[in-house]
């Protein structure tokens, strides 16, 4: 028997709360899952909108546990595993679940690697300040998501192309230009950030930044597109904050429909306010993809669990073409002021929790 701590949520009027609760590790999984202790785990503004869209009648009183991303040890094992699974194994991941009972953000976690295959033996990075947990815990569900926008949806992309990244400074917008930079080998990729970052991301390694808080983002990209680029349009327009600027003039900026271009968003049509987020905003952008007759090729996605952005991923990791960027690392016992900096939008880059005391 083992003590297992949890942050767990009811309902959207519960706080987040660190629980106890013994766990028979004997016992606690079948014979098709494994038991990972987590060593560290880190946050993601899914997070916060799961909880504060908790409405209790609809999702059941029980306790729901945070976050997706992980990295641990596995310490049990099914019979019925895969042999490529096994005790003491280094692996990270991201646990997949919509007001789970298992989340990440936990002692253990137990999970059936066939139904949730976002996992892999976690690589060793090539250079870090961090301690190789707490790197390998704050990429996969930013990684899987730039990923996902990349290669799911049938583009073609090469060096000719040309991509424009809303919210350049966000992870998943850093996780898709290091994708595109050393994987695609796209040459030119225009990022869109405020004034105040434009240093911070030219070091990142974006070609050119407009800004959006100059005056409008259309214009400020206009003047990179018939400056800098020829007036070529972009293949790929990819919203990681919430815009609705480039709707009504889409053919000034994205190629033809014909040419399998596209505007993909994860955020939707509003910069959400993760403090006090409303469901309207939601609606607007369902509302969007319902839209029919578009003249254009619009996608709005949830990440779901992929063995390939793990695999790709972890290769560059090992190689240093990418690594996270971290924010800062709390202690479990800190996580109520992780959460705040997650709803602040102040935080450049990913919050890690330590899960294991001693890491």
């Amino acid at each position: 028997m083992v003590v297992n701590r949890a942050v767990t949520f009811i309902s959207h009027s519960t706080p987040a709360s660190l629980v106890q609760k013994e766990l028979d590790l004997d016992t606690c999984y079948r014979e098709d899952e494994i038991v990972v202790q987590v060593y560290a785990a880190s946050l993601n503004p899914i997070d916060l909108l799961v909880h504060s869209f908790a409405c209790w009648p609809f999702i059941g009183s029980y306790e729901k546990t945070y976050s997706r991303d992980y990295s641990g040890v596995i310490v049990k094992r099914g019979d019925k595993v895969d042999p490529k699974w096994k005790v003491g194994d280094k692996v990270n991941g991201l646990y997949n679940h919509l007001y789970g009972y298992h989340g990440s953000l936990t002692d253990y976690l137990v999970l059936n690697p066939k139904q949730q295959p976002a996992i892999t033996h976690m690589p060793k990075p090539a250079d870090s300040k961090y301690n190789d947990f707490v790197v390998n815990a704050a990429w996969p569900l930013v990684f899987g998501t730039a990923y996902t926008a990349l290669f799911n949806y049938g583009q073609k992309l090469g060096p000719d192309s040309k991509i424009l990244i809303i919210g350049a400074s966000t992870s998943v917008s850093y996780a898709m230009l290091q994708i595109a930079k050393h994987e695609i080998g796209v040459k030119t990729v225009v990022g869109v950030c405020s004034s105040k970052s434009i240093d911070y991301n030219k070091r990142l390694g974006y070609d050119y930044l407009a800004t959006y808080d100059q005056g409008p983002i259309v214009e400020s990209v206009g003047k990179i597109l018939v400056g800098d680029l020829n007036n070529e349009k972009f293949d790929l327009i990819f919203d990681s904050v919430g815009n609705s600027e480039f709707f009504p003039v889409m053919d000034k900026f994205l190629k033809p429909k014909k040419d399998n271009s596209y505007y993909i968003s994860i955020a939707g049509d509003r910069k959400m306010d993760y403090s006090n987020p409303r469901l309207r905003d939601v609606f607007s952008t369902m509302a969007r993809i319902l839209r029919p007759f578009k003249s254009y090729n619009y996608a709005y996605f949830f990440l779901k669990p992929q063995s390939d952005y793990m695999d790709l991923g972890s290769k560059m990791i090992t190689e240093g073409t990418y690594e996270p960027i971290i924010d800062s690392v709390y202690a479990l016992k800190d996580f109520q002021a992780a959460i705040d900096k997650q709803k602040s939008n102040r935080a450049k880059g990913k919050l890690v929790i330590k899960v294991k005391d001693d890491l």
